[in-house]
């Protein structure tokens, strides 16, 4: 028996492969991208979920019990190409529901964004019952994927359970300097150069450590199934959310010489507007989850160790960064 993982050579895939391995699970990395350096030790598919026999024939050929659904093209791209993202993001969950229904998978977690809300929400903490009203083709989209796992959990009792993801402060990864504003002041500082933030002082931004959010997955697939009774789950790491100026004292505490400045994008501003503060507890109360990273300091304090054990890979990074489009752009 094994366990698939979709999406399986993208940064939060790679991670869960590795966890997973370490405990001795048989494993199957599922993927579009033909690069394979980083997880040459696993089963790898190059394959396309929008493709429905090549899922299916994944599933069945591979004995697969279990089943993390990462495969998604993201919020950006998304905006760009609505069509891509419909045929990517909700035929390829739908794709992977029905192989796990026909070929008797008994568990598959699905990850899905804080970009199911959207305009309309209340200022106050978002929960697990506030609702949901996405206002991109990437949030409509995670959104019915947690829509129709929930009923296929219903009607064919597959055990489907979903976790949202907030921003994530990850190392090792292309950030752009627009929607990942937080990840791109701390490494601005870090490598020595001036952050101009495209959003104002007291914008809010949930998020989430990278290594936090590893744990979190696997702990979602862990859990009973008689402890999953909210299905679908809201996560996050820091709680309250931290402002952009609240992340710019942070930084200082450590480079008190960093530099920021603020220009509000108004595409930025208008698709973070309606975040505040995510609201956990169910995760907590069903199946025990806690942040091992909880404290702001202590995820900025990361990934400036982070940044600066590789100053060549970060600078790099940070120039291909800098030519991220917006939408529009």
């Amino acid at each position: 028996m094994s366990i698939l993982i979709t999406g399986g050579r993208g940064w939060v895939g790679t991670g869960l492969a590795h966890r997973l391995a370490e405990r001795g699970e048989d494993l199957i990395l599922f993927d579009i991208a033909p690069q394979i350096e980083r997880v040459a030790d696993f089963k790898n598919y190059v394959g396309d979920q929008r493709i429905w026999p090549e899922v299916l024939n994944t599933v069945k050929e591979n004995n697969v019990e279990g089943i993390f659904h990462l495969g998604s093209l993201s919020s950006s791209p998304s905006e760009s190409n609505p069509w891509a993202c419909y045929e990517t993001n909700v035929s390829g969950i739908m794709h992977v529901l029905e192989a796990a229904r026909l070929f008797g998978v008994k568990r598959l977690v699905f990850t899905s964004s804080m970009g199911t809300y959207g305009l309309g929400i209340p200022t106050e903490t978002i929960t697990d019952e506030t609702l949901q009203r996405p206002v991109t083709a990437y949030g409509a989209a995670k959104l019915y994927g947690e829509l129709l796992g929930s009923f296929y959990r219903k009607k064919f009792d597959l055990d489907f359970r979903c976790i949202r993801y907030p921003n994530i402060i990850a190392p090792n990864v292309m950030i752009g300097k627009k929607q990942q504003y937080i990840a791109w002041m701390i490494q601005s500082a870090a490598l020595g150069r001036p952050a101009e933030c495209s959003v104002s002082e007291d914008t809010k931004l949930p998020i989430m450590h990278y290594e936090d959010t590893l744990r979190a997955t696997q702990m979602l697939y862990d859990a009973p199934k008689e402890q999953i009774k909210t299905v679908c789950y809201n996560i996050v790491g820091v709680f309250p959310s931290p402002t952009a100026k609240e992340v710019e004292l942070a930084i200082k505490k450590f480079i008190p010489e960093a530099k920021f400045t603020y220009k509000p994008d108004p595409w930025v501003m208008d698709y973070f507007r309606s975040l505040n503060d995510f609201d956990d507890s169910r995760a907590r109360e069903e199946w025990g989850w806690e942040p091992l990273y909880g404290d702001l300091e202590k995820i900025v304090a990361d990934f400036i160790k982070e940044v600066r054990t590789k100053p060549e890979y970060y600078s790099l990074a940070f120039t291909d960064a800098e030519g991220e489009k917006t939408p529009e752009g």
